[in-house]
């Protein structure tokens, strides 16, 4: 399968709404019960709603022969805000490629701090790529508890 990544346009937004929830309620299974999931992503997002979120972001995206295969966004302020791909491509070098490239969109805009709010599952992917844990934290999207990792990456020894 060959991937290829690129910076998003406006014609992928409402596939990256599906991928989100998708990722969610696929590949979040055993990290976060139903309900959870649920909160987490009620309902696919639609392109208004992504083209909104993501503002003024980097927002690399993988495409395979079957379309959009998983992305990675960038705030200016060097959050990576969001880290998906989609379920069928866990595991199989996707994200640490779009990882790869997000840093050099990072260090390209001479950041030397990155943070990010990971998932259970995607902390022990983060920490793999030499993220730090900073704290475990309880979040309540649409009021349900559950809890995610905030973490950081030094880019400015690399």
């Amino acid at each position: 399968m060959t991937d290829r990544i690129r910076l998003a346009h406006c014609g992928d937004m409402a596939g990256l709404g599906r991928l989100w929830h998708d990722a969610v309620h696929t590949g979040a299974v055993g990290a976060y019960d139903e309900a959870q999931r649920k909160a987490w992503s009620p309902a696919p997002k639609s392109a208004a709603f992504m083209t909104e979120r993501l503002s003024g972001q980097i927002i690399l995206v993988a495409e395979d022969d079957q379309g959009l295969a998983g992305f990675f966004t960038l705030t200016p302020e060097g959050e990576l805000d969001m880290a998906y791909v989609r379920p069928d491509r866990k595991g199989d070098g996707l994200a640490v490629r779009l990882h790869a490239t997000i840093l050099d969109e990072a260090r390209r805009r001479d950041l030397t701090t990155l943070t990010v709010q990971a998932s259970h599952i995607a902390r022990k992917f983060f920490q793999k790529h030499g993220w730090t844990l900073v704290q475990t934290q309880t979040v309540r999207p649409n009021g349900v508890e559950m809890q995610n990792h905030r973490m950081v990456l030094h880019l400015s020894g690399d």
